[in-house]
């Protein structure tokens, strides 16, 4: 006699793995945006992106259902971000000084984010709209100027959400250490925002 607990159990154990082009549409925008936070840099993130996605392509037939696939594709972003900043770094030694440096820290145009904060709702003005989407600027800009420790772990947990032992086991970093440059990132963030929200509750 067969049941229909056993029945579906054994149908998402059967479930196909995505299609490399359910990925590219669901997850490449994920990976550019999470690489381009990190690495502050559009060249960058695209070649960071090109990598995660060839590894997804190689790696898709593992993969029965899609709870794991998010979380393996942060960890693999991650850790190709760093790697990509890391020859970033060595090439730069290697090289006369430039100004690279300088320029990497400057903050260059960024695509819209995924950044949290006053997003327009279906009842707010034009205004509104425009209002809330020049606070996502300010906030990707403010994200550029972090430094690179710091920058790394607000945007996994501010931004992607990510939990704090996550984060550590991503970053190599103990959860004390994670919570410390979390604290001061915060800081540093709400150093750089406050001139221009405290200029807007004055023109209120």
């Amino acid at each position: 006699m067969s049941t229909d607990g056993s029945t579906t159990t054994a149908a998402l154990a059967a479930a196909p793995p995505p299609t490399p082009e359910v990925v590219f549409r669901e997850y490449a925008p994920r990976i550019y945006h999470l690489a381009r936070r990190m690495l502050n840099n559009d060249a960058d993130a695209e070649d960071v992106t090109g990598e995660v996605l060839v590894q997804v392509v190689r790696k898709l037939h593992t993969f029965r259902g899609e709870s794991a696939l998010p979380t393996w594709l942060h960890r693999v972003t991650v850790n190709a971000a760093l790697a990509h900043r890391e020859k970033r770094a060595n090439r730069a030694k290697h090289e006369t000084a430039t100004g690279d440096e300088h320029l990497l820290d400057a903050s260059p145009a960024d695509p819209p984010g995924a950044v949290r904060l006053n997003r327009p709702k279906a009842h707010h003005t034009p205004a509104d709209v425009v209002l809330a989407g020049e606070q996502r600027a300010l906030i990707e800009a403010a994200i550029a100027r972090l430094s690179a420790p710091f920058r790394d772990v607000f945007v996994l947990a501010d931004v992607e959400g990510l939990p704090n032992p996550e984060i550590g086991d991503m970053l190599g970093l103990s959860v004390a250490a994670v919570k410390s440059r979390l604290h001061r990132a915060r800081l540093r963030m709400r150093e750089l925002l406050a001139p221009h929200f405290e200029n807007q509750g004055d023109d209120r």
